[in-house]
């Protein structure tokens, strides 16, 4: 019986070994891919990154002044999930690793209120991205348990061959969907970013792909509308995913989305785009109100002929 226990445990330990060293390759392979067609991501420490501003009623939010659950100014749109302390949680960084030829943002994303000089982390989400080719890589890592955040005083890079196990794997990437929110755009603009946004690098109307189509990262959205004569898209595409579910009524204060305290749902925080507009409400209307409805029109009926259903640019 001792023996044949053994045994059991013995394959059950290979078959470990044998899924832990194919996601391992996965990664390896995903890596490879994106060292080549954009850049290696240098190590990096969360501690020189950009803090990203909480706000209520203009006066800044810190660990101490903190309640879980508030609501902000500029809240993240991003959800943090049910079990976090909410949409406003100060103490997120974002820092700008590009170089010459590559696009790289990481942000140190913070779910739960700690000690800004802690530097623990919720949650690491880095965007690489080649302007000139359009390929765009994700790479992730999240704390499972708020009690256990990652170290964010001395990054490893997911290129790094020395880098830890907290990177996800491309199926994990996949599954997680950034490019469903970022549907038109590798680097998307919110009220809560845009705090930061010098910090940011944009390429807003460049060519865009996600690397690693065999590991499914084909499986997000691709197109775009591109209508005639349409304000909103002179700056920026619009995607046919989260752009059109929720981002385009949150941006124009057609709806609230969590955690928007009463400023951030009164004019004009509740109109973020375009981006320090400095229009009266009505002269918003007039000259983005028509362009606003026709987005809508085509979220809704992508079909029409003036939507003009586009795949993104890709070179």
């Amino acid at each position: 019986m001792k023996s044949l226990i053994l045994a059991a445990l013995a394959a059950l330990l290979l078959t470990v070994t044998a899924i832990w060293a194919f996601e391992s390759e996965e990664h390896e392979v995903y890596v490879l891919q994106c060292v080549e067609q954009i850049a290696d991501i240098p190590d990096f420490s969360c501690g020189d990154g950009e803090v990203v501003p909480v706000t209520v009623n203009g006066q800044p939010v810190t660990y101490d002044t903190f309640q879980a659950g508030m609501d902000c100014d500029r809240p993240a749109l991003l959800s943090n999930g049910h079990e976090s302390d909410g949409q406003c949680v100060p103490g997120s960084r974002i820092l700008n690793l590009s170089t010459d030829a590559a696009q790289i943002s990481a942000m140190c994303r913070q779910k739960h209120n700690r000690p800004a000089n802690e530097f623990a982390f919720d949650e690491i989400d880095i965007i690489a991205h080649n302007p000139g080719t359009g390929a765009t890589c994700w790479f992730q890592a999240k704390a499972d348990d708020p009690d256990a955040p990652i170290d964010g005083t001395q990054v490893v890079s997911p290129t790094n061959p020395a880098a830890p196990a907290i990177w996800a794997d491309p199926d994990a990437l996949v599954t997680d969907g950034c490019g469903n929110c970022h549907d038109n755009d590798p680097f998307m603009y919110s009220p809560f970013v845009g705090q930061v946004w010098d910090e940011i690098p944009a390429n807003p109307l460049g060519p865009y792909y996600h690397v690693g189509a065999e590991f499914g990262f084909d499986q997000w959205p691709t197109k775009t509308f591109d209508l005639r004569d349409n304000t909103c898209l002179g700056c920026h595409r619009i995607g046919r995913q989260t752009t059109c579910d929720t981002l385009t009524d949150w941006m124009t204060g057609a709806t609230v989305p969590e955690g928007a305290d009463p400023l951030a749902q009164q004019y004009p925080l509740s109109h973020a785009m375009p981006p320090e507009h400095g229009l009266t409400r009505a002269a918003w209307s007039t000259f983005h109100s028509t362009s606003v409805a026709d987005i809508k029109s085509c979220c809704e009926n992508p079909d029409q002929q003036m939507c003009a259903l586009t795949e993104l640019p890709k070179y």
